[in-house]
């Protein structure tokens, strides 16, 4: 494996770096000024600037009563996947639904092998790319992804064969899935991860894989997720958290957003996933922290005081803090798309891409003091602290720079989960 430069029959030849800087300025200014993320070509085009839940068909159907109606459709994963888009078409449901055919999971992309193509059901040989692409189109989901094995960090071979072999795919309604490891956003790796796929015309969906929240890990992350969105061409981000809403203000022409922990990530190829397993209650958005937090902790935080108080249309003025029991895992999904969904009307209504960015820094900033507020407010000062991420997104400069450096304060040593 290696991350040299991709041969000169592959990649251009890399211009004076005063030219490039210069380029990637003006393209992203004009980035900034457009009203909404730029249309991709194909089927991928109805995705155009929707948030969009990721889930399962068995959590899904619990979470459908109360779907708001801002959220702009589905991607469903697993086993009963394909059984519920038929089931959602025939029931007259009208937003688009997508399939994660989740080859990332199963191996890591090669040079040789860069999908991971399974039997189909009840089958013995794997199907070929195209049948299975078929198999995607046969039950009514509105694009095909292909299924892409998981792409560690610096694996430039599977990488560059991955991108050729999307490239020689000529259906209109293909989206290349792009399986990254979270290390392939150190600034080792990312202008080559952009120049090679920039090169790829097909609509791309970058899925980012690492423990609990992965742009923790490193300290540029944010700011290459920012910079791959912008600049390699027709980027979406699936399975993620509230990175959704970071990357649909800098350019992402889509996001969908897990419904639980484990959807809210890629797990690691071949590592056992993290968890507190003596920890059954479920995993909580806290709305005004902007922040995920276990039930068991809200109530921990809350126990000698008034528990904030939700009005989203599940919750009905249910207390944060109650959310304890493996049974009260739909609830709290329930609660977490009904508040972040309250979000995208304010996401829609900016402007332009710029005023997007300028919104969504504002809501960090405001999340990052209210958590000084509750803490004084409850007599805990370290109470809650603002995720790594979110920092990052109130404390970096609100739009991309190729001429400015990025800059934000030293980040807190980093603590054990």
């Amino acid at each position: 494996m290696t991350d040299d430069a991709t041969p000169p029959d592959y990649l251009p030849e890399p211009r004076p770096t005063s030219d490039k800087v210069a380029e990637r300025e003006a393209a992203l200014q004009e980035l900034a000024r457009q009203s909404a993320p730029a249309v991709p070509p194909g089927a991928a085009g109805i995705l155009t600037d929707r948030v969009l839940l990721h889930t399962s068909w068995d959590t899904g159907s619990k979470l459908l009563p109360v779907l708001p109606e801002h959220v702009g459709g589905l991607v469903l994963r697993g086993a009963g996947a394909a059984t519920g888009i038929k089931h959602l078409r025939k029931a007259g449901f009208d937003r688009p639904i997508a399939y994660d055919p989740e080859g990332y999971a199963v191996a890591a992309a090669t040079e040789d092998d860069p999908f991971v193509l399974r039997p189909a059901d009840g089958g013995l040989f794997g199907l070929t790319l195209e049948q299975e692409l078929q198999r995607q189109r046969d039950f009514k989901a509105c694009v095909a992804l292909t299924p892409t094995g998981y792409l560690h960090a610096g694996d430039s071979d599977a990488l560059r064969a991955a991108v050729r072999a999307a490239g020689r795919i000529d259906d209109d309604d293909v989206v290349f899935s792009v399986p990254l490891d979270v290390g392939w956003f150190q600034p080792e790796h990312i202008d080559h991860l952009i120049a090679v796929l920039a090169l790829l015309e097909l609509p791309k969906a970058v899925f980012i894989g690492g423990h609990f929240d992965p742009l923790e890990r490193y300290k540029d992350a944010v700011a290459n997720l920012r910079r791959l969105v912008a600049e390699a061409g027709h980027v979406a981000v699936l399975r993620t958290d509230l990175t959704g809403f970071d990357v649909m203000s800098h350019g992402a022409f889509a996001t969908s957003i897990g419904s639980g922990g484990s959807l809210r990530h890629m797990n690691p190829l071949g590592q056992i996933r993290r968890s507190k397993k003596d920890d059954k209650s479920p995993s909580v958005l806290f709305g005004d922290l902007m922040s995920f937090f276990k039930g068991s902790t809200l109530y921990e935080k809350f126990a000698d005081s008034q528990a904030p108080v939700c009005d989203c249309a599940s919750c009905d003025g249910r207390e944060l803090n109650t959310f304890l029991t493996k049974d009260d895992s739909i609830p709290a999904h329930r609660h977490g798309l009904c508040t972040w969904a309250d979000w995208i009307p304010g996401l829609h209504a900016c402007r332009t891409l710029a005023d997007r960015a300028t919104w969504w820094r504002t809501q960090c900033v405001d999340a990052v003091a209210n958590a000084e507020i509750i803490n004084t407010r409850i007599n805990q000062p370290e109470a809650f602290k603002p995720p790594e991420t979110l920092r990052a997104w109130a404390e970096l400069p609100s739009w991309l720079s190729a001429i400015h450096p990025v800059t934000r304060r030293p980040r807190a040593p980093r603590q054990s989960p």
